[in-house]
């Protein structure tokens, strides 16, 4: 693996550096969860970017940091971007 990245326990992709991470869960309370507890500290949010994608959460470290290892905890907002 290039030791320009930071090892995140998943491997590198094709690129080198590490696989992106996303986690679809039912809820924003279960995504806000899923983050808190892969991080130590408040978990970011970020909406969706554009209408195919998802609003989602990272891990942060105590500092209010986002944890660069490519998580993403992902929830359906609603139908008009989400349909089901």
């Amino acid at each position: 693996m290039d030791s320009n990245y930071p090892y995140n326990g998943r491997g590198s992709g094709p690129s080198g550096k590490p696989d992106l991470h996303f986690i679809l869960k039912n809820s924003r309370a279960d995504a806000e969860e899923a983050a808190k507890r892969a991080g130590r500290g408040q978990p970011i949010h970020h909406t969706a970017h554009e209408p195919d994608q998802y609003p989602h959460f990272h891990p942060a470290d105590r500092d209010g940091n986002i944890i660069k290892n490519g998580q993403h905890f992902g929830y359906p907002q609603n139908t008009k971007f989400h349909p089901r």
